[in-house]
């Protein structure tokens, strides 16, 4: 990657966090370090997700994931209603595919980059993968800036594919089909990398992660469903200038995508529990 933050998009960033983003930045940016870590991820990762929702998730759809076109990256578009989604998605595509991609997660900043903790379980569980930080306070959007830029460069490389969440923060809604819009970003991003953008919609995860490996092993029927779409044409879209009301139409018909999975999990649900 080329793209720098300026000094005041740095100065965003607490000590720790600048710390702990100048170490997985280095690591990203190594022309040996993503190659290494993707057949580590595509093993050790994927076991662990595996003994936490093998039983508990059943996957639908994810044969779509044959249809994208190998000359592009991927982006993985998901609704966001816990912090195991997109490893949850991941862990089952590293399962039915092997090592496929090189993976990034933006992750929220808060524990994950401003933690010796989160510092621990970004490279020990993902390798680094969980990048760059994204940060929710207002008075730091100079940041998200520089993020979503890092995201647009990823996703210029067919070798990547990124797992992200148009809604931009953790929909806590009771209905769990009731979706928030798409953030501008998230067009911004396609418009100017033009990834495969694969939608998917998941939900049901137990609340507590500690009772998911007694769970598994008791084999139940699965708890969550996760549906996955063929990729989304944004042909006319994508021909269209890139301004703010382009990238909007694209948040947009990015949300209506996964709300086309959310009705296909509907459904799968209540066929599963009749």
């Amino acid at each position: 990657m080329k793209i720098q933050p300026t000094s005041e998009q740095l100065a965003c960033l607490e000590p720790l966090e600048r710390f702990h983003f100048r170490l997985v930045d280095v690591i990203n940016r190594s022309s040996w370090f993503p190659d290494l870590a993707s057949p580590f991820n595509s093993v050790i990762s994927r076991l662990w997700v595996e003994a936490f929702i093998r039983h508990l998730v059943q996957d639908h759809g994810f044969e779509n994931f044959k249809l994208i076109d190998p000359s592009r990256s991927v982006l993985l578009v998901a609704n966001h209603r816990s912090f195991y989604d997109q490893y949850s998605i991941m862990g089952r595509l590293y399962t039915l595919y092997g090592n496929h991609h090189r993976i990034f997660f933006p992750i929220r900043s808060p524990f994950f980059y401003d933690s010796l903790l989160g510092l621990v379980v970004n490279l020990s569980l993902s390798f680094g993968a969980m990048y760059p930080p994204i940060t929710r306070d207002p008075r730091r959007m100079a940041w998200n800036n520089f993020a979503m830029e890092v995201l647009g460069e990823l996703l210029l490389d067919r070798r990547n594919l990124v797992g992200f969440h148009p809604e931009g923060k953790r929909n806590q809604n009771p209905d769990p089909y009731a979706l928030l819009p798409g953030k501008l970003g998230c067009g911004m991003v396609i418009h100017k990398s033009r990834p495969n953008v694969l939608p998917v919609f998941l939900q049901g995860f137990p609340r507590s992660v500690l009772s998911w490996p007694i769970e598994n092993l008791r084999k139940p029927r699965p708890v969550v469903h996760m549906v996955m779409g063929a990729p989304v044409d944004f042909s006319e879209e994508l021909a269209a200038p890139g301004d703010r009301r382009t990238y909007l139409r694209i948040a947009k018909k990015t949300m209506a995508a996964i709300a086309e999975m959310a009705e296909r999990e509907k459904a799968i649900r209540a066929e599963w529990e009749t």
